[in-house]
């Protein structure tokens, strides 16, 4: 089977587990059901904020969680959410043109190919023992530690505390949010997921969890990582097998677009019989 048609195959299970109420299934698919192994579109992104102040001079609060209320960004110290969806995707970001320069596709798990956008394999990322084959100044060697593998919760969150910029109160209930959490954001998270939910048994849509930030320092670096605690379990709703679904068409158009931008990358960097060769392979 090709990797596009996998990747299909393996959201499609995913949204039929989710619809039949098929748990053991979900841990499965989502990552959760071994603990010990070694390890968009429209919707409101929730991220920690690192800006000192906004374009009108008001003084934000570093630290806080941000997210947008549908008329502008809303900021609070905690949040709860509930995951209703995780994959994985790597990616490099572009400092200088402010945009990305390489993404993959997102799968249910870190297991298998990721094709990306520039047509290799996650944009370049290379496992430890080809890092330390070749020479710390080598091309492949300076590009791969600049790949991050990225953690994306989509789920709904609730910010009753929530407020705007100016000080006004903004609450936020069961707010659609897709978030990314990679380098040192992505170990709190999956670890809170491995030891306090996996480990017992707790599916992570039926998890709602207080999402707090903790204050770290290095040097003279100063950043802030996401605190993840337990607050209760609920039954999984209709509207939930909704939003599923919903959150399942954003990552199936995500993959497609990349998966566009590979085939043209591979075929730049094939001539036509080759190109026609690898396209019967892989599909």
């Amino acid at each position: 089977m090709g990797t596009e048609l996998q990747m299909n195959d393996e959201l499609n299970q995913f949204l039929t587990a989710f619809d039949a109420g098929d748990e053991e299934a979900l841990m499965k698919m989502s990552g959760q059901a071994d603990v010990d192994s070694t390890p968009r579109v429209g919707l409101p992104r929730l991220t920690i904020n690192y800006e000192a102040e906004n374009d009108d001079g008001i003084t934000l609060k570093r630290g806080a969680w941000r997210i947008w209320n549908g008329s502008g960004p809303s900021y609070s110290d905690k949040v709860h959410i509930r995951p209703l969806m995780r994959t994985y995707e790597w990616s490099v970001w572009n400092q200088d043109e402010q945009k990305f320069s390489c993404k993959s596709v997102q799968r249910p798990t870190l297991s298998g190919e990721f094709p990306d956008s520039e047509g290799g394999n996650k944009c370049g990322r290379l496992t430890r023992a080809e890092e330390e084959a070749l020479p710390d100044d080598d091309p492949r060697v300076v590009l791969s530690q600049s790949v991050n593998c990225n953690q994306v919760i989509y789920g709904v969150l609730d910010a009753p505390d929530a407020k705007a910029a100016d000080g006004t109160h903004t609450p936020l209930e069961n707010v659609p949010f897709m978030a990314y959490f990679k380098r040192s954001g992505f170990r709190p998270v999956r670890d809170f997921i491995d030891q306090q939910l996996t480990r017992r048994k707790i599916l992570m849509q039926k998890a709602v969890i207080e999402l707090s930030t903790e204050k770290k320092k290095n040097g003279s670096v100063i950043f802030w990582t996401p605190k993840l605690s337990l607050v209760k379990e609920v039954s999984i709703t209709d509207a939930d097998k909704d939003l599923i679904k919903m959150f399942g068409e954003t990552v199936k158009g995500h993959n497609e677009s990349v998966m566009t931008d590979y085939k043209a990358a591979v075929k730049m960097s094939m001539n036509d019989e080759d190109f026609d060769l690898a396209q019967r392979f892989a599909s």
